[in-house]
């Protein structure tokens, strides 16, 4: 599982573009073979400040989507901003659960 991470920080006068442009691509980015999840999260500490998160099965996957419309999309939004975004993919070897913390508080 490949994590997808892009961190936002956006001028306030593109704040509702920039949402508004992220919020129409969620649903046909989920719908792209190999997504686990999709979501873009407003930082409560920093408004100006988004998440965009994705989950990926393969890097395979990951790589049809970076060439996909849908992150052009993206790609378009992030150069209406004055500061370059965070972009980082994390490889996945493996997750675990609630059963972590019961056995870290054992």
């Amino acid at each position: 599982m490949i994590d997808a991470i892009i961190k936002i920080t956006m001028p306030p006068e593109k704040r509702k573009e920039v949402l508004q442009t992220f919020k129409a691509i969620l649903a046909p980015i989920r719908r792209e073979q190999g997504c686990i999840s999709c979501n873009c999260y407003v930082d409560i500490e920093a408004e100006n400040t988004i998440l965009f998160i994705e989950e990926w099965k393969s890097r395979e996957d990951l790589d049809t989507h970076l060439r996909s419309v849908h992150f052009g999309v993206l790609i378009g939004a992030m150069k209406l901003l004055k500061k370059a975004p965070d972009i980082r993919f994390n490889t996945i070897a493996s997750t675990a659960g609630a059963e972590a913390v019961e056995a870290a508080r054992g």
